[in-house]
């Protein structure tokens, strides 16, 4: 696996996190984002309603499924349904390159690389995370998997830029970060004029809300989404064949299957 690595600042290498102290995913058991419990609690209905079909009961026994999810072996804490999804998408597509936002131990990613070997495709999987040690088992291996160490809220400019410009078309990108309504609004804003008609993208984890947990990411996922639409009606639309494809918004990802209009 190809390693780019961000230039350090050697006044911030001594605390590589200290400005992400917001970021639920750098420091979870403390949540730092100041909201009372309760916030944000129902998304408005834009571009139309974000609540899943899941149950309470069937949600919390499938969520511990999948915080404990695997792909051969490496963590990988994706839905089941939705890496069903995925390979659907996948498919039909056929993207030349996919960008997720998120790495963590990579097994994601070497998913997407074997199903696209697979099926004969030579894409290319850009994974991006702003840590440097995500990358924690061998098995991930390099061939075909390339990770870019870069932090979404600062995509201008930035490696993964350099490295878009000779990026096969077409793409996929995937959301899969820190899950706050910044971060998450930060990388549809960043694609929007940078993806191609028909190009989709994929903002996961909009399920917190059914949890009652987006008032620890500010709003989450289903926030970005809500006003990225009212703010910007006719970049993406809805993938509705697949947000609804085992039912309504049944996923990890309600109304987070998009495609560049």
């Amino acid at each position: 696996m190809q390693v780019v690595a961000a230039q350090e600042d050697p006044a911030e290498a001594l605390d590589p996190l200290a400005e992400h102290t917001l970021n639920p995913d750098v420091r979870p058991q403390e949540q730092n984002i100041d909201n009372e419990e309760g916030a944000f609690g129902t998304t408005p209905p834009v571009p139309r309603p974000f609540g899943s079909t899941f149950t309470p009961d069937i949600l919390a026994a499938y969520h511990a499924g999948v915080m404990k999810y695997q792909y051969r072996g490496v963590t990988c804490l994706k839905s089941p349904i939705d890496l069903a999804v995925y390979m659907l998408i996948l498919f039909e597509k056929k993207p030349g390159t996919i960008v997720e936002i998120g790495s963590f131990h990579g097994g994601a990613a070497m998913f997407y690389r074997d199903i696209t070997r697979a099926w004969g495709l030579d894409t290319q999987v850009i994974t991006v995370d702003f840590r440097s040690n995500q990358y924690q088992d061998e098995q991930v291996g390099t061939e075909g998997i390339e990770f870019v160490q870069t932090d979404a809220l600062k995509l201008d400019g930035s490696d993964l830029e350099e490295r878009l410009k000779t990026a096969p078309r077409p793409w996929m990108v995937i959301e899969d970060s820190a899950h706050t309504f910044e971060v998450s609004y930060a990388v549809l804003e960043y694609f929007k004029s940078r993806m191609q008609t028909g190009e989709c993208l994929i903002v996961e984890d909009g399920i917190i809300e059914d949890q009652g947990a987006n008032w620890r990411y500010d709003g989450g996922p289903n926030r970005a989404v809500h006003e990225f639409f009212l703010n910007n009606p006719d970049e993406y639309r809805l993938m509705d064949n697949y947000n609804d494809f085992f039912g309504y918004n049944l996923s990890f990802n309600p109304n987070g299957y998009l495609e560049k209009t």
